[in-house]
């Protein structure tokens, strides 16, 4: 069975197609694999390719500043 993935919405993984950021990868993959988008069907790519590409975005992304979420942390305890 395969389970639909939502990419972050500031993720540039977008169907070419219908613009969507949903993906559907095949249960038991392997790097060929073809993922496809969940709202149209079409091919995204090759599940190695795509894996790549997710985490390749992911390490650019640049962490939460700690101040602001000690700021979010204190605000919520009082």
């Amino acid at each position: 069975m395969t389970e639909p993935i939502q990419c972050d919405a500031n993720t540039p993984l977008r169907c070419r197609k219908c613009g969507s950021n949903t993906i559907t990868v095949p249960a038991h993959s392997t790097d060929e694999s073809i993922v496809t988008c969940t709202d149209c069907g079409d091919d995204i790519g090759r599940w190695g390719d795509v894996r790549v590409g997710i985490l390749d975005v992911a390490k650019k992304k640049p962490a939460a500043k700690p101040t602001a979420t000690l700021r979010t942390l204190a605000h919520k305890a009082t």
